[in-house]
């Protein structure tokens, strides 16, 4: 018995070897496939777009005296680090006191922009240019036209705190505040808010976002460019701005509703810009559209 048990034994242990060899061999033979790396992102894009509103307004003070806009921009983007861009829109400003009466407004900015985890730090310089303006005032007996071109520089941070919540800052500073002479802070914090997506098309989005700001603002040297100026300088009013609205998106477009104000009383308004009606509430809505080269792929 222990004969024939042991020959089996060494039977099936000759087997099991003798699978176990051409397993190996097989293994030695078959094709190892290739891990593929992830494709490097491209180093350049060109991010664009186009806006239609019912109001331009710039820090709580209508550019469009309550008239529609549209704007559009081109921004090249290259090593996730630095943009060039060129931002346009159409302007109305008052023909008297002094005013060149532009037709346009063109923008041209550029700077360094990097995401580290949720922060992203942007500092960058900009130069508001306007067409268009005439060198004469259009009215008080052909005063000086002020010149409205002026440059800033900036820095805006944001922070992803999660899905739901971004925070962010902005703060700007020029030496001559719409070609005034004065010299001009901006500083404001900005709130976003992702509201639940309802429906089962992941395409779809809103939320809520405000801003809160302050402008400071210095001495000018106009002279007597503006009527209301009866000495060689004068001080622009420091004031408080501030909106609040909710927006739509879908793909790459997004309606936004979205409400303007400040604390500028009438008086004060047209100190700073010439305007009686144009620092008060306002109720904007825009539809704009968004993408980039990347994205179209």
């Amino acid at each position: 018995m222990k004969t024939w048990a042991n020959i089996a034994a060494g039977a099936l242990l000759a087997t099991v070897a003798s699978v176990g060899a051409a397993s190996a061999a097989d293994l030695a033979t078959m094709p190892v496939k290739a891990v593929v790396a992830a494709p490097e992102p491209p180093p350049f894009d060109v991010a664009f777009g186009v806006k239609f509103t019912t109001d331009y307004i710039f820090r709580g003070v209508t550019q469009t005296d309550g008239n529609a806009a549209v704007q559009g921009y081109a921004e090249l983007r290259a090593w996730d680090w630095v943009y060039l861009g060129i931002a346009g829109s159409n302007v109305d400003f008052p023909a008297y006191a002094g005013m060149s009466d532009p037709s346009a407004e063109i923008d041209l900015y550029g700077g360094l922009r990097h995401t580290w985890g949720a922060f992203t730090g942007d500092v960058g310089f900009i130069y508001y240019y306007y067409t268009g303006q005439a060198n004469n005032g259009a009215y008080g007996g052909g005063f000086p036209a002020n010149q409205l071109d002026f440059w800033e520089i900036y820095f805006k941070p944001t922070y992803v705190v999660n899905d739901i919540v971004t925070v962010g800052g902005n703060l700007f500073y020029t030496d001559s505040f719409a070609g005034s002479g004065a010299s001009g802070t901006y500083l404001s914090g900005t709130l976003k808010i992702a509201l639940p997506n309802y429906t089962s098309n992941k395409d779809w989005g809103w939320y809520v976002s405000g801003e809160l700001g302050y402008q400071w603002l210095g001495d000018t040297d106009l002279s007597s460019q503006y009527i209301l100026a009866g000495n060689s300088n004068y001080a622009l009013v420091d004031y408080t701005t501030w909106n609040v609205g909710v927006g739509f998106t879908y793909k790459a477009m997004t309606i936004d509703l979205r409400y303007y104000d400040t604390d500028l009383n009438r008086d004060q308004c047209y100190t700073n810009t010439a305007l009686f009606n144009g620092c008060g509430d306002r109720y904007v809505a825009s539809i704009s559209f968004d993408t980039s080269l990347l994205s179209l792929k």
